[in-house]
């Protein structure tokens, strides 16, 4: 006897909409942080009395800490977005989920860079440490871009979440692609 397994998807409204929202204007909050904080590092570099062959630069001593340190709790959020997003069915093939645990690797990588950036910031860029996590960031956006991009699409395919939701994974996975360049240049604080 052989039975067939049929699913449908349905539109996300109800209780799923509710069960991502908390998720959602968490990491919302989480991204206007780190967006400020870039823009607010761009301007300081300038200014910083510290040298560029520093882990921390343009922050020194107790600011780097604090600076690392909500950096680190918003890129955690940003994980809790994250995997609601994945758990969440919106791209619900094997890409799409397979993409769904990249991007959380990959964000969870961050956090794990700004961890260890907290007992390193006084460190040179040629110190181990801070080739750990310098290499953590690196791998991370890998990670969460090729994640974002595979459940993106997926996400787009389908048809469990409509309008504007649809496009935001897929959109967050090529606007990390565009902004890696930028990890190689002065504009760091803008790259993901």
């Amino acid at each position: 006897m052989t039975t067939h397994s049929t699913t449908t998807t349905k539109p996300l409204g109800g209780p799923e909409l509710r069960n991502a929202l908390a998720p959602g204007v968490l990491t919302i909050i989480a991204g206007a942080v780190q967006g400020d904080g870039a823009l607010i590092t761009a301007a300081y570099r300038n200014a910083s009395p510290i040298s560029e062959d520093h882990l921390s630069y343009p922050w020194s001593g107790a600011t780097a800490v604090t600076t690392s340190l909500i950096w680190g709790v918003t890129q955690l959020l940003i994980v809790v977005g994250l995997m609601a997003f994945a758990r969440s069915g919106a791209a619900s093939t094997t890409a799409g989920r397979v993409g769904g645990r990249l991007a959380v690797a990959g964000a969870s990588l961050y956090v794990v860079a700004h961890a260890l950036s907290l007992v390193a910031y006084d460190a040179t860029l040629d110190e181990p440490i801070s080739v750990a996590v310098l290499s953590c960031f690196g791998a991370g956006t890998l990670l969460a871009a090729v994640g974002l991009l595979m459940a993106g699409t997926a996400a787009l395919r389908l048809t469990v979440w409509s309008g504007w939701r649809r496009y935001t994974p897929l959109v967050l996975g090529v606007w990390m692609v565009a902004m890696m360049p930028l990890q190689f240049t002065p504009a760091l604080p803008f790259a993901p």
